[in-house]
């Protein structure tokens, strides 16, 4: 992937969400959850994330988070609240679950 001469984050959405896809599926797709491998799994997925993200456009700053729950029947609530400029920086979320795990990775880029 080619870097993208961009300046606004949210013209970006479609092509973080896409890196953000692919990075769980290649990490967690056909697998069942698994303590022990949890820790890795999410150094894995959003190392891959930030790589590809910088990738993409090298215009931000990127953050990335992520949190996987083994599905036991209870809840799992995730907010943030952001202070910057909406033309120029953004956020994506991205929610993947299987039948025995819930994973929500949260992607922040920051105008540099």
């Amino acid at each position: 992937m080619a870097p993208t001469t961009c300046l606004d984050f949210p013209q970006l959405k479609d092509d973080v969400t896409t890196i953000v896809q692919d990075a769980v599926l290649s990490s967690l797709d056909g697998k069942a959850y698994d303590q022990a491998k949890v820790n890795d799994w999410v150094n894995t997925i959003t190392a891959s994330c930030i790589d590809d993200l910088k990738r993409l456009c090298q215009n931000f700053k990127y953050i990335a988070t992520c949190c996987i729950k083994q599905k036991k029947g209870g809840g799992l609530d995730v907010d943030s609240s952001c202070y910057w400029d909406e033309k120029s920086d953004g956020a994506c979320f991205v929610k993947w679950e299987n039948s025995s795990m819930q994973v929500v990775i949260s992607i922040y880029g920051l105008a540099i």
